[in-house]
């Protein structure tokens, strides 16, 4: 049988006000929208959608090399091309991972509140014969509004079978993972922010400006020319919102931390901000050039660290037609990316400003891809590792 690592990380938090339903036997209808990122072997993704396939039990995602099913017991995958990592997300479907076996009345704390005995992920007995071992990692993790996470709850699992023959899976899998699915339908939102602090110089055709000095019309620089800024939104973080969620606390890039001399100054940004990586080790582990990795991922690397001792950050949105690719302190980094989930983030006046500047978007939830790729959570952890390791640069080439 092999040997199943389990990680949770403390990292891409997300908050619900009213928590679990009280029936928490989560079945396959329930994770109704929840995506699926399938990673091969030779590097190649599929995004699968998950969908209820009748009205009271099961569900089903399907691909071009793999498909899942899932009713009331057991997972079932079966895949015709060997699949290096599976990361299933379930905050679209309002549902959660419990990954801890403490009860509700644990005296450590170390349950949600409604979540009651929870597991992470197992193999069923006939998929225990695996020539490898794999590694589970939970992120997004969850609290209940108005109190810290307890370390149970995740939105995200991502499963790594690169260990196997092949660099991957091949064949059928049965596993299972509890899971629970929220009281209301889409209260489980991100508390993270992606955006600039004050201060940052970003290039425009006027040069480099303050970041807090950019207005609407505005033509900032990106990897495809000049682009009109739509608006920029700003948000401060005092002393007590950084002591009940230090995962505000920003990330501070150290000049030249990233390689070929950049960042020029050092860069201060939030968490979930992602920036931007290029290398060899790039393109080999993501088929792609170019990816974005947030800033938090990058903390294992020397010269970014959080920055932990402040008593106040303001932060700044930069909001285009499209995502875009920008320069902040002469390094390329993301624009904000507004999509059906960051919309949800931010306060009710910033999202009734979204409502009047992108009407069909918002009606539609259809907020158009991403200016680069974006990896997994478990693809970017190991691309920061591989880049460590060998000594190499993020912007190497």
């Amino acid at each position: 049988m092999p040997a199943i690592v389990i990680n949770r990380l403390d990292e891409d938090p997300h908050e619900t006000v009213h928590g679990i339903r009280d029936d928490t036997s989560s079945r396959g209808v329930d994770l109704e929208g929840a995506r699926i990122t399938l990673t091969y072997a030779d590097g190649t993704t599929e995004t699968l959608t998950w969908h209820a396939t009748d009205a009271y039990t099961n569900g089903a995602a399907v691909g071009e090399h793999s498909k899942m099913s899932f009713g009331f017991d057991w997972h079932h995958l079966e895949t015709t091309k060997p699949l290096a990592t599976m990361e299933i997300d379930l905050q679209p479907a309002s549902s959660v991972f419990d990954t801890t076996y403490a009860l509700d009345d644990d005296p450590n704390g170390g349950s949600t509140p409604g979540s009651l005995d929870g597991f992470p992920f197992r193999l069923g007995e006939g998929s225990q014969d695996l020539a490898g071992d794999l590694e589970v990692t939970y992120s997004g993790i969850v609290n209940l509004a108005g109190s810290p996470p307890a370390g149970d709850l995740f939105t995200t699992m991502t499963v790594d079978f690169s260990d196997l023959p092949k660099g991957g899976l091949l064949g059928d899998l049965t596993w299972n993972s509890d899971i629970d699915t929220m009281s209301k339908d889409g209260d489980l939102v991100s508390t993270g922010v992606a955006c600039f602090t004050r201060g940052t110089l970003i290039t425009t055709d006027r040069g480099d400006l303050p970041v807090e000095a950019l207005s609407p019309g505005m033509r900032v620089l990106t990897q495809g020319g000049y682009q009109e800024l739509v608006t920029a939104l700003r948000r401060c973080v005092d002393a007590p919102e950084l002591a009940r969620n230090p995962k505000l606390y920003p990330i501070r890039i150290t000049a030249g931390a990233l390689g070929a001399g950049l960042p020029k100054r050092d860069l201060i940004v939030s968490r979930q901000h992602r920036m931007v990586a290029r290398s060899g080790i790039v393109k080999r582990m993501c088929g792609a050039m170019t990816v974005l990795v947030a800033a938090i991922r990058l903390t294992e690397l020397p010269g970014i660290t959080v920055e932990d001792k402040v008593e106040r950050v303001e932060y700044f949105h930069l909001i285009f037609k499209e995502h875009q690719i920008i320069y902040a302190e002469g390094a390329p980094t993301e624009s904000f990316l507004l999509n059906a989930d960051t919309a949800k983030t931010i306060g009710h006046a910033q999202r009734e400003e979204f409502a009047r500047l992108f009407p069909d978007q918002v009606v539609s939830s259809d907020f158009g891809p991403s200016a680069q790729p974006i990896p997994s959570g478990n693809m970017q952890k190991r691309l920061v590792e591989r880049h460590k390791k060998n000594g190499r640069e993020l912007l190497s080439v």
